[in-house]
């Protein structure tokens, strides 16, 4: 098992690295069209679009195995098509804002919002139009949850490879989950080794104190080693003063690799609700798509508050 999964997960692993490079590697030569009303392909694809195509595909993965979560419980009926719709809309939204603006055209971030209120609109014609007033909240509730959870979530990752553009966008994306996903071995390997302690037994059995430490280890030095060169060589930026090299480092280790621990627990409670070890079986040895980006999910608004809000981008 351990080894299908290393097989797998490395493959997986080489063939987005190469996407999200030939991502950054377009965004360097198709500049941003002119103010001319026109939309050229090459350029929007050039602006974020293979980041933001990895992030849907995955995105709505994830929402399929909530969905298959919440009719598992019994306890409510959500509406597919809808979370599917606004899940996508949720992911999108930032790169077409982006290429709108790039283009001259009207753009508005403000919506994020107003796809969730849309969704709830159209969550509530369907429910009074098929099912009256049968478990009208946990439907709706349990709709915008997965549309949330899958889909804003994730847009974040698109959000920050928007706005902080180019290639920078994708190595900090890139360098971001890269952590949270360090800390997830970390904490698998030092917990398989050394754990004794249980950490929340109830929720996550093998889950070990030692594992949490482990990953926050891990997280740490890899952030180090391989934050260190790629700041050296200009590939991001760190702010001054409390975030300045190496303390920006250190403060993004801890940041992901707490919200990539946290993520990861939530999402145990999720399983644990529907009684399922794994979300899927869709990722042979690693289970399903919730299994791998479980972690990610909550690190990505993390992740895009640091590198936008902390750390202000003049690239």
């Amino acid at each position: 098992m351990l080894i299908q999964r290393l097989i797998y997960g490395s493959l997986l692993a080489g063939l987005l690295l190469l996407l999200v490079w030939i991502d950054g590697a377009l965004s360097m030569r198709v500049r941003a069209p002119g103010h001319t009303g026109a939309v050229p392909v090459m350029a929007w694809l050039g602006n974020g679009g293979i980041i933001t195509g990895i992030v849907l595909v995955f995105s709505l993965l994830a929402t399929r195995e909530l969905l298959r979560f919440a009719n598992s419980t019994g306890h409510s009926r959500p509406f597919p098509i809808v979370a599917y719709v606004f899940s996508t809309a949720l992911v999108i939204g930032p790169f077409v804002n982006f290429n709108l603006r790039a283009t001259g055209e009207w753009s508005d971030e403000s919506w994020g919002m107003m796809w969730l209120a849309i969704a709830l609109g159209t969550g509530f014609v369907i429910q009074g139009a098929w099912r009256r007033s049968q478990h009208a909240m946990v439907n709706l509730a349990t709709t915008i949850f997965i549309i949330f959870y899958a889909g804003g979530l994730a847009g974040y990752m698109t959000k920050l490879r928007m706005e902080v553009g180019g290639w920078h966008g994708m190595i900090v994306v890139v360098f971001s989950m890269f952590l949270v996903k360090m800390t997830d071995v970390g904490a698998y390997f030092v917990g398989r080794l050394t754990g004794r302690h249980k950490f929340i037994e109830w929720l996550s059995p093998r889950k070990t104190w030692e594992g949490v430490i482990g990953g926050y280890v891990v997280a740490l030095a890899c952030a180090l080693a391989v934050g260190t060169p790629l700041y050296a060589c200009d590939m991001f930026a760190l702010g001054n003063r409390w975030l300045a090299y190496p303390w920006g480092l250190v403060v993004l280790a801890l940041t992901m690799a707490t919200a990539g621990i946290a993520g990861d627990l939530f999402a145990s409670l999720l399983k644990r609700d529907a009684a399922m070890k794994d979300s899927g079986n869709s990722l042979p040895g690693m289970g399903g798509v919730l299994d791998v980006l479980d972690s990610a999910l909550l690190a990505a608004p993390a992740a895009w508050f640091f590198w936008t809000r902390l750390i202000v981008y003049d690239h």
